[in-house]
């Protein structure tokens, strides 16, 4: 389980080996052998104690912003990793074909996702097609014109991905913005700051993604810093904004749920002229929803999985297939069934 600690005030220690949470008087004890990571927001603390606890459990503690994202983590300075992983992720990143061929089904993956929840949500809704038919004519087109192979690499080929990659996303949140109670329509993306409550929760959800796409990243000795479309020019986890594309669904679903299910109230927001945020009510209610979505199971490679674990089989296939003979077939990068 994530262990999300979202209530100011709240204090983390251990005692007799267990962590304890203490809020004024009152107390939680839960054992390690339960959690597989720690989320802290907002104005929680945390003893060195239950740090050290954390760390013989390898349970990663990640420090989110107010905006969900991940400002900063504490995690196991043993990875499972080796050099040779890392110099083939930098090699393929410099060489340019195999990492653009792997973010190229990464893309695909991600728009494939995006097509079958279009699909599915038109199907929960009987003669309401023309809301759905040009998006899904659309981001059908944009996987076709997705290279199938990648010979020659070069700064035209990750602008085409990305241009092709945008085509698409635009017509898919044009299209969710119709689905929306009329007060939560939205025209576009917009991420920091978020411009309007769904993409408040919607960036919220791709905060609490990026974090377990990051540790999946350590745990399977990748460099979250190497990306392969993304570049590492700024200093940003370029790796972790690759590999979270086929995953972006997880959060899309949550969000969308959230408020065609009109779950979501407008007292969950801070608003401005120019900006939505959640507050401190409604944090509690994204994250639950997140947390439950990733543990419903669903089929992969012929298995049944929780969404949440996913992500790290993905991310140990991601470096396996790195380490893999130049000769060697490269197999399917992502095999879900359900999303």
């Amino acid at each position: 389980m994530q262990l999300v600690i979202n209530t100011p005030g709240t204090f983390i220690t251990q005692k007799d080996g267990i962590f304890r949470l203490k809020q004024g008087e009152n107390h939680f004890d839960i054992s390690p052998v339960k959690v597989e990571s720690i989320v802290m927001t907002n104005q929680a603390m945390l003893s060195t104690q239950a740090v050290c606890l954390a760390l013989e459990h390898n349970i990663d503690v990640i420090f989110l912003d107010n905006f969900g994202d991940p400002v900063g983590r504490i995690w196991f300075s043993k990875l499972g990793s080796t050099a040779l992983i890392r110099r083939k992720q930098l090699a393929a990143e410099i060489h340019g074909e195999t990492g653009l061929s792997l973010v190229t089904d990464m893309i695909r993956r991600k728009l494939e996702n995006q097509l079958r929840f279009l699909k599915k949500l038109k199907f929960a809704r009987p003669g309401k097609d023309a809301i759905f038919d040009a998006p899904i004519s659309v981001i059908t087109e944009a996987i076709s014109n997705l290279p199938d192979t990648i010979a020659d690499a070069d700064e035209s080929i990750r602008n085409r991905l990305m241009g092709i990659e945008g085509s698409a996303g635009r017509a898919y949140f044009q299209c969710l913005s119709q689905l929306m109670p009329e007060n939560y329509r939205f025209n576009g993306r917009s991420r920091q700051p978020a411009k309007d409550p769904f993409n408040a929760v919607l960036n919220y959800c791709f905060g609490i993604l990026y974090g377990r796409v990051e540790k999946a990243c350590i745990l399977s000795g990748l460099d979250p810093y190497v990306g392969f479309l993304h570049t590492d020019n700024y200093n940003k986890k370029s790796l972790v904004f690759d590999l979270i594309e086929p995953f972006r669904i997880f959060g899309e679903q949550v969000a969308v749920y959230l408020f065609t299910g009109r779950k979501m109230k407008d007292d969950y927001f801070d608003m401005t002229e120019t900006s939505a945020t959640l507050n401190r009510s409604g944090k509690p209610v994204v994250i639950e929803a997140m947390n439950t979505h990733l543990d419903e199971t669903v089929r992969y490679r012929r298995k049944n999985v929780k969404r949440r674990h996913i992500i790290q089989h993905e991310a140990h296939r991601l470096a396996n297939l790195l380490l893999a003979d130049e000769n060697e077939k490269r197999p399917d990068w992502l095999e879900i069934k359900e999303i």
